[in-house]
């Protein structure tokens, strides 16, 4: 049968009619999640796609360099969808850049606060909330900004999260960050993983830490954080902190007038330094064997160095009595085993301790510290084969540091002498 031309007119116009459904239903399912697609088809409504295409472009580059301004054209996109599409809340965050890059800030800063009562979702606005919060010095509203943000939106918590950490050395942060830690949220821990990369605020964190494993919180649980936050502290000048942290989190107290942690080598270290850190080497290994009370000290032929140490609260000069059991040095005559105490106290005046050469079998020895004001020494256990011949195999069955005359409980760090 012969088709007429108003059939294929016909025929032609249902085709571009389709086509146009299509393009314009592309558009409208892809604006949000590929706004590069829904512009380049160039069909209406575009204000959503172009919000979205302006923001994305602006994301990527902020990612490298938080810094960067809005180019041209990511401000023509913008300014083009929120003049067809006032709620295209995507276009707010490159307007808002766009008006502080231009010198108006008062413009920039009341957009911004316009953008912060219309969406709660967007994380380019969140962050440039709480960064204007820090600006303005009420750390207390950025934190708070900062835990309303992760709780709408947790997927991006490592966008905030460092921002958070930042601002923990703020004044006032600790009475907001306290409540949010506290409860323990999901994010807790990549908090404290962002704490730990900025050196300036572990001593504020370190308090913080003390702070929620008490009343009414009681997190008492150690992470693999808090025993890292410790080893921090400790690392930092800021011995005392770090003890009170491990001593809430579980590490043991020692028995009345005891230096040592661990004198009887009964379980596996956590909180070092303050329990006995092993040092491995190439030629010296520490390991303590908990079923068999001991600390196993091996050495090759002609080995010289630390095999444990940690970091010890001495409460007043004086004289202290070390006790030791040990076997295997007879079958090594010239290796020897030595307990060196050193001062690490940053404001102390250093007066030297002579180390104590401990001896096969169970002995004891005087050591005399003196009137200085140090109170934390680093007590290292150093093994010395540099002449012998052979491997030296150590077993150490206890190790005991206590003030002489003075059965008391030993003092806190903290305590006033």
């Amino acid at each position: 049968m012969k088709k007429s031309g108003k059939f294929y007119l016909l025929l032609g116009t249902g085709l571009l009619v389709a086509g146009a459904a299509w393009a314009q239903s592309t558009v409208i399912v892809n604006q949000r999640r590929a706004p590069a697609v829904s512009a380049m088809l160039g069909v209406p409504p575009q204000g959503w796609a172009k919000a979205g295409l302006s923001r994305a472009m602006l994301g990527a580059r902020l990612s490298k360099d938080p810094k960067s301004a809005p180019k041209k054209l990511e401000r023509r996109l913008a300014e083009e969808a929120f003049a067809t599409e006032p709620l295209a809340t995507s276009a707010l965050p490159v307007l808002i850049q766009s008006l502080a890059a231009n010198g108006k800030r008062e413009q920039s800063e009341k957009l911004l606060d316009l953008a912060g009562g219309l969406t709660r979702r967007d994380n380019l606005i969140n962050a440039m909330l709480i960064d204007d919060e820090l600006k303005r010095g009420r750390p207390e509203r950025a934190v708070q900004l900062l835990g309303r943000a992760m709780s709408v939106d947790y997927d991006a918590r490592y966008f905030y999260v460092e921002r958070m950490a930042a601002a923990t050395a703020s004044p006032g942060a600790m009475n907001v960050l306290a409540p949010m830690l506290g409860r323990n949220p999901r994010w807790s821990a990549d908090y404290w993983v962002a704490v730990l990369r900025i050196p300036t605020v572990i001593p504020q964190a370190g308090r913080l830490r003390l702070r929620v494993a008490g009343s009414p919180w009681n997190l008492k649980q150690a992470t693999k954080t808090d025993l890292d936050l410790i080893a921090e502290l400790a690392s930092r000048k800021q011995p005392a902190l770090a003890y009170d942290i491990a001593r809430a989190l579980g590490m043991r107290a020692q028995p009345g007038g005891e230096v040592l942690t661990g004198s009887g080598f009964d379980r596996e270290p956590r909180f070092t330094p303050f329990e006995w850190e092993l040092l491995q080497s190439g030629d010296i290994g520490a390991t303590i064997e908990p079923k068999e009370r001991t600390l196993a000290i091996s050495g090759l032929a002609a080995a010289s160095g630390i095999a444990a140490r940690q970091l010890a609260f001495v409460p007043s000069a004086g004289t202290y009595r070390l006790r030791w059991k040990l076997t295997g040095l007879k079958a090594v005559p010239d290796a020897a085993l030595k307990l060196r105490l050193t001062c690490v106290d940053p404001d102390a005046i250093r007066v030297p301790v002579a180390p104590v050469t401990l001896t096969e079998g169970a002995g004891s020895a005087a050591i005399r510290i003196a009137g200085s004001a140090c109170r934390w020494y680093f007590a290292t256990l150093e093994l010395d084969a540099a002449g012998s011949s052979s491997g030296v195999d150590i077993a150490v069955q206890q190790l005991s540091l206590r003030r002489e005359g003075v059965a008391a409980a030993s003092p806190s760090p903290n305590t006033k002498i």
